[in-house]
């Protein structure tokens, strides 16, 4: 974001926000924003024309009035004006007053699309931004239609900024949400697909948010994500890696990344590969695994952090062991601890749920779970049953619990 230089503040602006926090009562605001706006439309329908920074800063106080709960019921065409501004800042008041006031089905649609189009054909980045979320903010139907097919290409275009290519993604999510039938991918598939292997942190989340929700509506075309998705996530958590690791939050590598990826992967059956398979029953052992090493910090951000991806790895377990693909092979030498160790997980997992959930079930093996993942799967069960009426589940539950860890 371009920096803001001394005279873009508003100092009127600043007084006017200071007199209504000033008023003793409700009438006396309504009192001032009253005359407030009836200065406001005065200077809109003078004869004298009002430049950039005179348009910003009566678009600004309307929109701090809209958002005290009042209605505003003009300014849009000088909101709209402002699109075509050279100035950042003008750019993006005008952005902002569209994304909040004005309605998908209002008669400026097609001036913003015009205006959306220069920016986006600028190849200016910050115009560019500021385009893309817009969009993403409206999200209208005719929107869909005038940017769908220019959106995806921005996307994967090589010499498009990183910051855009993550706007673009996102973009890409919102109007695949409102408009699905409107938004085709057909020959961006591939390279779409190819953004796994980003290495802009911004980049490879976005798109990996955007993949999943069009895997869960096209499977077949997007299968290929998922050996990139297991090969990402294995460099991610393997500590000889150094993918991401700039990334770190309270020592976890790219946690939000990481649960992504995960969650990607259970829109799809285990792999048929065998390599591929192992390799990724290793990432899952691995997560397991530091899930009972100490923590390394205390700080409750830590903790969130890694159980996020331990939580996010136990439901792909599951989503496997619920036979969402053919049966994996025995345990081999491609195939070692980890196979052993995430099969119970995943059979004690389905247990505790039938018995909590549906009133009775097969016995609770839990003595083969690491302790460390005991506790969290018997925290997430108590929630889960305390909140579904089955106080009574949970207390055999915990009883199992306790006398197999005390063995």
């Amino acid at each position: 974001m371009p920096a803001v230089s001394k005279g873009d503040g508003m100092r009127g602006l600043a007084v006017f926000i200071s007199d209504i926090r000033n008023c003793k009562s409700k009438e006396a605001e309504v009192k001032r924003i009253n005359k407030e706006l009836a200065n406001i439309r005065s200077k809109f329908k003078g004869d004298k024309a009002l430049d950039g920074y005179s348009k910003k800063k009566y678009v600004c106080k309307l929109l701090f009035i809209f958002l005290l709960g009042h209605d505003i019921d003009f300014g849009h065409m000088e909101a709209v004006n402002l699109l075509s501004s050279n100035k950042y800042t003008e750019k993006q008041i005008g952005y902002l007053f569209i994304s909040v006031l004005v309605n998908s089905n209002s008669d400026l649609i097609r001036l913003i699309n015009n205006a959306i189009k220069n920016d986006l054909a600028s190849r200016n980045p910050t115009f560019m931004n500021l385009a893309l979320h817009c969009i993403a903010n409206v999200g209208s139907r005719e929107m869909a239609e005038a940017f769908a097919s220019e959106i995806p290409r921005i996307l994967v275009a090589g010499d498009t900024m990183d910051s855009v290519k993550q706007s673009a993604a996102l973009c890409l999510l919102r109007l695949n949400r409102t408009s699905p039938d409107l938004v085709p991918m057909g020959e961006w598939t591939a390279r779409v697909v190819h953004l796994l292997n980003d290495q802009h942190l911004g980049v490879v989340t976005a798109a990996t948010s955007l993949i999943t929700t069009l895997a869960q509506k096209s499977p077949d075309d997007f299968k290929t994500s998922v050996l990139l998705a297991v090969t990402r996530l294995s460099r991610i958590v393997t500590s000889a890696s150094i993918d991401l690791q700039d990334y770190t939050y309270y020592f976890v590598a790219a946690p939000w990344l990481s649960v992504k990826l995960l969650r990607l992967l259970q829109c799809y059956p285990p792999p048929e590969d065998t390599s591929l398979r192992s390799r990724l029953t290793e990432c899952l052992e691995t997560i397991l695994n530091k899930a009972q090493e100490p923590p390394k910090s205390k700080k409750v951000q830590h903790s969130n952090a890694r159980n996020a991806v331990l939580f996010e790895a136990i439901s792909l377990i599951i989503h496997h062991d619920r036979g969402a693909g053919p049966e994996p092979d025995p345990p081999s030498r491609t195939q070692p601890a980890g196979g052993r160790l995430l099969r119970p997980a995943g059979c004690c997992c389905c247990c505790c749920c039938c018995c909590c959930c549906s009133g009775g079930g097969p016995p609770v093996q839990v003595s083969r779970l690491p302790s460390a993942l005991l506790r969290l799967l018997l925290a997430a069960l108590t929630f889960c049953c305390v909140y579904s009426g089955s106080s009574a589940r949970t207390t055999e539950f915990c009883t199992r619990t306790s006398s197999c860890r005390s063995d």
